[in-house]
């Protein structure tokens, strides 16, 4: 009968090595919110990533985890919302039939610092 104890500990934001980027309005809701969103046709796995501003290449100063992950096809898309709701130009760099990537962001600060 044993104590079960969890360690935790807080990464310096440096020794993040993925990063994501994110615009400046993006950057600036999850600042603010705590939270944001992503489309990207690159799928990211879940995890804890540095963030480029992609307007000056600059690295910032925060981490977002991205936390919930959906796929959708544009044909799926458009089978379930209609083609008037679904803009044609998200999959511009998407190959046809491939999926686009949707994700959901939280501002991490329980482990980095």
């Amino acid at each position: 009968m044993g104590l079960n104890t969890v360690t935790t500990f807080r990464l310096d934001i440096e020794r993040v090595a993925h990063t994501l980027d994110l615009d400046e309005y993006k950057i600036n809701e999850a600042k603010k919110t705590g939270k944001s969103t992503m489309i990207s046709p690159k799928f990211y796995n879940k995890g804890i990533y540095r963030v480029r501003d992609v307007n000056n290449g600059l690295i910032e100063d925060i981490a977002v985890n991205i936390d919930k992950i959906a796929a959708v096809t544009y044909d799926g898309l458009v089978r379930e919302l209609g083609k008037d709701c679904v803009d044609k130009a998200l999959w511009k760099d998407v190959p046809e039939g491939e999926a686009i990537f949707f994700y959901s962001l939280k501002l991490e600060d329980e482990f980095v610092k």
